[in-house]
């Protein structure tokens, strides 16, 4: 990473007598009020500033803004001084997009973005996608296919990197079943002994907070220089507490703070905290997952924000050096995991709309396909729509007033065509989906 410039102090800028803070104020208000970015010094100083400004000024000016509509959190950073965060413009308009496009997705059986019969599969993909690319951005030495096809398998893990995918995946379910407690140290800890068993060289170091002896730090790599020094270990249980009860909304004055930016904040101080030896990462956007679901967010069951991080993970790390750099300012952190946000919410979105899309297109071919009859059609067609449904010869038989040896040929027949497939319970064969049922129809379709 790029050396970074120390940010001024303000009482160096700020000079009594020569200096008119109204209108610095109004110079910078255009850059102040701004929604689509929000500067960093870092950034700040390569611009150029408004006329009769320096950058200096320019950022005393920016800052006197940011300030008026801060709230200080009960969370703080090493020293003990509070980390805070602004409403600006920028922050409610990403809130809103993200409470619209969280809500747009109706789960209906009707026409619409995102239907029940839908709900298993969408939910095993982002499953899916979240225990891969939460690992991958991790270190996990391994590809999307090869994990896809681990979890898929349900095989013993060849190594620690599977391992990682596993324990994430394993990790993620918890927190489904879980979401609805409220947060607890305990529960934190289960978090974390999940997320890195058999992972760590040190395996009683799971779901145990380091010791003093424990020397965990952030470097980068590049340089070799120390970016983050973590809290003293001593003060973890009580940073913990803290934490738990801000999670659960236990301890604000009056305040009020959107359940979106009380679960940024979570990952961000659980990162900051880094209160393991490891898995910190991976149990912070953990956290994240626990804080949307166990507000309602539904739709945070489907999708990965892991895999925006990783796309865009450059600016994920700036956003804590800038947070940690400039006066506890956790808009920056905010801000860039509500893009990271919205920017998940889109990529599903735009899954959905393709699998539905492909699939009445499917739907649509199936009727010129001549190589199956219209009750094999039919069947075909209501699992696709349905694909958790099931059915059997006698089922068949009642279905289309057919004998049971019709309905078997005709549904023995669709299973050595490999699109469905059969087991048998108390004697009956059972009918359900091949995994690969589109797929194999889409070639059928093309024949």
């Amino acid at each position: 990473m790029k050396r970074r410039c120390a940010v001024p102090k303000l009482h160096d800028i700020f000079h009594p007598g020569n200096t008119d803070l109204l209108e610095i104020m109004n110079l910078s208000n255009a850059e102040a009020t701004r929604t689509d970015r929000y500067l960093s010094w870092q950034e700040l100083r390569y611009r150029k500033a408004p006329a009769e400004l320096s950058n200096e000024q320019w950022w005393l000016g920016i800052k006197l803004h940011r300030a008026q509509a801060r709230q200080f959190l009960p969370m703080s950073n090493t020293q003990g001084v509070a980390f805070s965060y602004a409403s600006t413009g920028i922050v409610q308009q990403r809130l809103h997009l993200v409470d619209r496009e969280a809500g747009g997705m109706v789960m209906t059986d009707s026409k619409a973005a995102f239907t029940l019969a839908d709900r298993d599969k969408y939910l095993m993909t982002g499953i899916v996608e979240e225990a891969i690319m939460s690992s991958m951005l991790e270190g996990a030495a391994v590809t999307r296919s090869e994990a896809r096809e681990l979890l898929r398998s349900n095989r013993h893990p060849g190594n620690e990197h599977e391992q990682m995918v596993i324990n994430n995946y394993r990790t993620m379910q918890m927190i489904l079943r879980r979401k609805d407690e409220p947060l607890t140290p305990e529960l934190i800890m289960a978090l974390h002994y999940s997320m890195v068993e058999g992972t760590l060289s040190a395996p009683e170091k799971a779901g145990v907070l380091r010791t003093e002896t424990d020397r965990v730090y952030i470097e980068d790599v590049r340089t070799g220089d120390i970016i983050h020094t973590p809290p003293p270990a001593a003060t973890l249980p009580e940073r913990l507490e803290a934490l738990c009860r801000f999670a659960n909304g236990e301890d604000e004055n009056s305040q009020y703070i959107h359940p979106a930016i009380r679960a940024i904040i979570l990952h961000f101080q659980l990162a900051y905290d880094h209160p393991f030896v490891d898995g910190n990462g991976r149990t912070a956007r953990s956290l994240f997952y626990w804080g949307m679901l166990h507000a309602g967010y539904w739709l945070f069951e489907y999708i990965s924000i892991s895999r925006e991080i990783f796309r865009n993970s450059r600016s994920y790390y700036e956003s804590f050096l800038n947070t940690e750099e400039d006066d506890n300012d956790l808009n920056y952190f905010i801000i860039n995991q509500l893009d990271t946000i919205l920017k998940s919410i889109d990529s599903l979105l735009h899954h959905v709309r393709d699998k539905q899309q492909k699939r009445a297109a499917l739907q649509q071919a199936l009727i010129h396909v001549h190589s199956i009859n219209h009750r094999q059609r039919e069947v075909l067609l209501r699992f696709l729509q349905h694909p958790n449904s099931t059915t059997s010869v006698t089922i068949h038989c009642k279905e289309f007033s057919v004998v049971r040896q019709t309905a078997r040929t005709d549904l023995t027949a669709l299973a050595d065509m490999g699109l469905l497939q059969a087991t048998t319970v108390s004697r009956e064969h059972i009918f359900t989906p091949s995994p690969h049922l589109e797929h194999r129809l889409a070639e059928l379709a093309t024949r």
